[in-house]
């Protein structure tokens, strides 16, 4: 019996741990699910914020913090989540996937533009929120246009910015009538410009290889306070293609891009090959490109009536170390154009807790590039001067290391320190001379930029940015023989620039207000050696320091629902460079000599811009803008005398003193009309015009760098597979009474009227043969017009039909 009861005993005890057990569990199971599971969204080991995650199964989503923390939706056994955020490839969950602690997304390349010209006080990136600027240029990617011969291509194209050439290697951009040093370039934001950036034409924008280019970012004006001084005209901002994380899964950890492009009118060929890899802490990408340029042909159709402006009757060639004087069988052939460059890049990106290390290497180097503008020079017996006159090779390097620190709400502190080294070289040869001139310009330049930015995210309207930043320059100026005098000064230069710049911008629906303030201190010094031989004087030695500060302010706001306006007020300033203070230089028969007594100049300019969308679905927009600046200090080339001569002998022939001088001020005023319609989901019609002037305010003289009317017209249709592109480019006729300095115009290489009015049709399609091979087929200068850019010493490329094959795997 009482075994009996001890059996009940244990049956009920049984029944009551199983019980207990099934209640533990079922709460276990239910606290499981009432307990939503926390993960972090990255890239490397950046939070994404924003990011969104839904159950594909219950269609419940969930949003992460600024932190990059998301509270996962509850999924059952068969469900599937989807994490999704703009500028990332969708990332999928399977069921019974584990989640750790991280959830890495793979970065997508963004279709974005080409070049995006605007006037916004601060550049963003593409992906983040900024003024819209009263400039603006939708262009289809790098990827998906034509592959461009130079950086400077691509900038010519949009119709905005105006490109002078005085040989084929050269592309020296005019931005509302500055050029050379007055613009300020910048490659991955590291200041280009260097202590001998010259004020005439510049061709340091072409050693940026534009098969490695991203985007191009042109900034209008000098309403930026981020990059600070040079940028009176604006800013060029060349970024060049970034190293993307992927995910450990993605199905290919490399893949690779290869290009040919062959074109008619230089029989150039271009050649460009990158590979790009990465895992989710890690990424790497090579870009190799080599190029061609043959001899460049000149257009036939003369629509301007002159028959001979440009031709190339004669060429100087040497057999057996003899000058000889060539009869060209083909005039139209510039014979003695041809150049070659090769480029390299190579980045790495490494992540670290809360951001990335991002490593930074590019080689530019050329061949000799001949001076075209100067085989034309005749000496005083009236035959030609030069039996050679080039740029030697031309090498940039720049070795750079950035730091990205992301600190959630507060933001994200970038810091980049940079060395770049720039070697130039000029090598000229009188006909019939033994002796070559050679002169060497070595420049090292080290820099250092931080910056501050409040996260976008922070939910008050606000945004800040803050920073500073220093560049130094070193300057060596040699010459092969005593005889040569160097450009620079012979005992050795350097210049120095640091700054400082905030910014805040305040945001209340589509009202948009932002300003910004800089301090800026430039120096040089430079030293002379007695000059001897050949051109004997003793020149003073340099010693110059001065401060500024400048300002931006901006509003952008509707009127009504159809109209927008912009309108903002900036101030620049431009302390004298190497080139600008010591340089001795002769061109055209003027010498230029140093200047120890110049000084800085400024800029003040007004900015407005009203765009029209006459329909609901703005598919059409219309834009007219304008400005006017005060140009005060203005540096421009004078009169002046040397040991009390207006004109002394210089390398065996008479030239006119001239000196870097502060003129007293002059206006630079300037407008623009756009139209943009949206025809139709794949067809698009632009067009653009432009419109410049600037003169001295006491003297009414004309300024010099001041383009004539130009712009652009063209309609382009895109498919998921091809487009076709077609546009005009246009100038007006530049009179000869509106040039500035006959040297710094190259009045010599114009009409005895001036520059001609001209136009080029140009038409350009690609098809993808395959989802790995694309074809892509154009002709440039269709009715192979004959022309010269204002102020330009080389004939442009005539009718030219290229092929460019693209390949991905």
């Amino acid at each position: 019996m009482t075994s009996w009861r001890q059996y009940l005993s244990e049956i009920s005890l049984f029944r009551l741990v199983l019980s207990a057990l099934i209640i533990l569990f079922c709460f276990t199971g239910a606290l499981a699910q009432t307990t939503p599971q926390k993960t972090r969204v990255v890239v490397g080991s950046i939070p994404i914020p924003f990011a969104i995650c839904t159950n594909l199964g219950t269609n419940v989503t969930t949003v992460s913090k600024v932190n990059g923390m998301i509270e996962l939706p509850y999924r059952s056994a068969t469900d599937t989540l989807e994490f999704r955020s703009i500028g990332y490839e969708t990332r999928l969950i399977l069921p019974g996937e584990d989640i750790g602690d991280e959830v890495a997304l793979f970065e997508n390349t963004v279709d974005i533009d080409a070049v995006k010209v605007t006037s916004d006080i601060s550049p963003e990136e593409y992906n983040v929120e900024g003024l819209k600027g009263i400039e603006k240029l939708q262009l289809r990617s790098i990827g998906n246009s034509r592959t461009p011969g130079k950086s400077t291509d691509l900038l010519m194209n949009t119709g905005q910015v105006l490109v002078q050439q005085s040989q084929q290697g050269g592309g020296s951009p005019i931005i509302r009538g500055f050029e050379a040093n007055r613009i300020l370039l910048v490659v991955d934001g590291i200041r280009m410009n260097n202590a001998i950036y010259r004020s005439g034409h510049l061709q340091n924008a072409i050693t940026v290889d534009a098969n490695a280019l991203e985007q191009v970012q042109v900034l209008m004006g000098p309403s930026s306070v981020r990059y600070g001084s040079d940028a009176l005209g604006g800013v060029l901002h060349f970024q060049t293609i970034k190293p993307r994380f992927r995910r450990n899964d993605y199905a290919d950890e490399w893949d690779a891009t290869t290009s040919a492009h062959y074109l008619t009118n230089n029989n150039s060929r271009i050649f460009h090959a990158r590979a790009e890899g990465g895992g989710e802490k890690w990424a790497s990408l090579y870009s190799v490109s080599t190029s061609y340029f043959g001899d460049l042909r000149m257009g036939e159709n003369r629509m301007h009536g002159d028959s001979t402006w440009g031709l190339v009757p004669y060429y100087v060639g040497t057999i057996n170390g003899v000058d000889s004087v060539f009869e060209n069988h083909d005039p139209h052939l510039q014979v003695g154009s041809g150049y070659t460059q090769r480029d390299f890049l190579q980045k790495n990106r490494i992540a670290i807790p809360g951001g990335a290390i991002q490593t930074n290497f590019q080689v530019s180097k050329s061949s000799n590039i001949p001076r075209f503008d100067k085989f034309n020079d005749i000496n005083s017996n009236g035959d030609l001067k030069w039996a050679e006159w080039s740029y030697g090779p031309q090498n940039r390097v720049l070795g750079a290391i950035t730091w990205e620190q992301y600190l959630g709400l507060p933001g994200s502190l970038h810091t980049t320190i940079a060395y770049q080294n720039i070697k130039e070289s000029r090598f000229k040869r009188q006909f019939g001379s033994d002796f070559t001139e050679r002169q060497f310009e070595n420049v090292d330049v080290m820099s250092f930029s931080s910056y501050w930015q409040s996260s976008p995210f922070r939910g008050d309207g606000w945004g800040f940015e803050c920073g500073i930043d220093g560049q130094w320059n070193n300057v060596e100026s040699t010459s092969n023989s005593e005889d040569v005098v160097t450009r620079y000064p012979n005992a050795g230069s350097n210049m120095f620039n640091m700054g400082a710049f905030m910014t805040a911008r305040r945001k209340r629906g589509d009202n948009i207000l932002q300003g910004g303030l800089r301090f800026n201190f430039s120096s040089i010094q430079a030293s002379y050696l007695p000059l001897v031989n050949s051109f004997e004087h003793q020149f003073e030695d340099l010693d110059s320091r001065n401060g500024a500060v400048t300002g931006s302010l901006a509003y952008e706001a509707p009127i009504g629902k159809r109209i927008e306006t912009h309108t903002s007020f900036s101030s620049g300033f431009r302390h004298p460079n190497i080139d600008d203070a010591a340089k001795i230089r002769e061109k055209g028969g003027f010498l230029l000599i140093p200047n120890p007594e110049l000084k800085p100049e400024y800029i003040y300019s007004l900015d407005e811009s009203i765009t029209f969308y006459p329909l609901k679905d703005r598919s059409v927009s219309i834009t007219t803008a304008g400005f006017v600046s005060l140009w005060a200090d203005a540096i421009v080339p004078l009169a002046a005398t040397l040991d009390g001569d207006l004109v002394v002998s210089y390398e065996g022939d008479p030239a006119i003193v001239q000196m870097n001088s502060n003129l007293d001020n002059a206006i630079i005023t300037g407008g623009r009309a756009e139209i943009y319609a949206q025809l139709t989901e794949t067809t698009r019609f632009s067009g653009t015009i432009n419109y410049t002037k600037g003169f001295d305010i006491l003297s009414g003289n004309p300024l010099s760098h001041i383009p004539p009317l130009f712009g652009r017209v063209g309609l382009s249709r895109n498919s998921s597979d091809w487009s076709i592109d077609t546009y005009i480019l246009f100038n007006g006729a530049k009179d000869i009474s509106l040039y500035g300095d006959a040297s710094t115009d190259n009045l010599a290489e114009a009409l005895n009227t001036g520059t001609p009015s001209w136009w080029t049709w140009n038409i350009e399609t690609s098809y993808d043969l395959t989802q790995a091979l694309r074809l892509q087929l154009g002709v440039v200068n269709i009715l192979d017009v004959h022309y010269k850019p204002f102020s330009s010493g080389i004939s442009s490329p005539g009718r030219g039909v290229y092929i460019a094959l693209n390949t991905n795997f």
